[in-house]
């Protein structure tokens, strides 16, 4: 699939589930072939687990939210494969979770 295919099935799954959906796209080294997934994006409450867990446990709250979001029926299963071959997928997919969290800073400055 091409960049602009993927982007478009996102949205598309994103109407389907009425969220925002995220496309992961990782290579398989030994055959060059795309290894695809859609995320959903978790609500805030889910989101603010997963700041609240930031200093003591970043990598198993994301994977939790891994676990509950991704679109399984949509993503190429190696993504949440339990076999050690796919380990990779998983666990870009898993860094994926924790950069899709955004916070804006207060740029307010007092004189």
């Amino acid at each position: 699939m091409t960049n602009e295919e993927i982007e478009a099935k996102a949205l598309d799954l994103g109407v389907k589930h009425n969220c925002k959906v995220f496309p992961l796209v990782f290579k398989d080294p030994e055959n060059n072939e795309d290894v695809i997934g859609f995320l959903k994006e978790p609500p805030r409450f889910v989101k603010m687990r997963v700041m609240d867990k930031a200093l003591s446990n970043p990598i198993s709250s994301c994977a939790e939210v891994l676990d509950a979001y991704i679109i399984k029926e949509e993503s190429d299963p190696r993504i949440y494969s339990e076999s050690q071959e796919n380990d990779a997928y998983y666990m870009g997919a898993t860094m994926e979770v924790y950069s899709i969290i955004k916070i804006s800073n207060n740029k307010f400055k007092k004189k």
